[in-house]
């Protein structure tokens, strides 16, 4: 009832708001070698317009059909090695997908957003954007304060952490603190 009131009031941006805390279980994470079409598309509104084909690098290939959910905070996807795409499938399809800056220089460690909580029995972290991904059996803490435990870490370092995620494992290998 609170939520028909508030979005009666406000409009779309409550909505828009959910949407954007809707949880992502991510069973995908690799680097695309590239994202092609041969026609233009793009992401927009939350959407795929047009088709695309992503090659990933290890010559797996992705369709991301006109219509599909996602979104894309890679600039260039069509250059060699650019982003990476992390994405929720079903069998071979893509249901949501985001696309984000590849780590530089070949780099294998993707910076994402902190956890804001422990999934599963530990098995995954949601991030503070909604994205659910899985987790190395022992994921390292890299800060000057030391901590018993993942769980103490995400408590005690909360929103002041970033999320590695190893590029090569396709999972949460680390937590970093980053200052103040």
């Amino acid at each position: 009832m609170l939520l028909l009131g508030l979005t009666t009031c406000r409009g779309d941006t409550v909505v828009e708001e959910i949407r954007s805390r809707e949880s992502r279980r991510i069973d995908l994470i690799a680097l695309t070698t590239t994202v092609r079409s041969e026609a233009p598309w793009s992401v927009s509104g939350g959407r795929v317009v047009g088709n695309a084909t992503a090659v990933l690098a290890d010559g797996r290939v992705i369709q991301l059909l006109d219509g599909t959910l996602g979104q894309s905070t890679c600039l260039f996807p069509d250059v060699p090695n650019a982003c990476v795409i992390l994405a929720d499938t079903l069998g071979q399809g893509v249901v949501w997908f985001t696309l984000v800056p590849a780590p530089p220089s070949g780099g294998t460690e993707l910076e994402l957003p902190s956890i804001e909580q422990l999934t599963d029995g530990v098995t995954y972290a949601r991030l503070t954007n909604g994205l659910e991904v899985p987790l190395l059996d022992k994921v390292e803490r890299r800060c000057d304060e030391e901590t018993p435990n993942l769980s103490a870490f995400v408590q005690r370092f909360d929103g002041r952490h970033v999320t590695i995620v190893d590029l090569d494992a396709t999972q949460v290998s680390a937590v970093e603190c980053v200052a103040d």
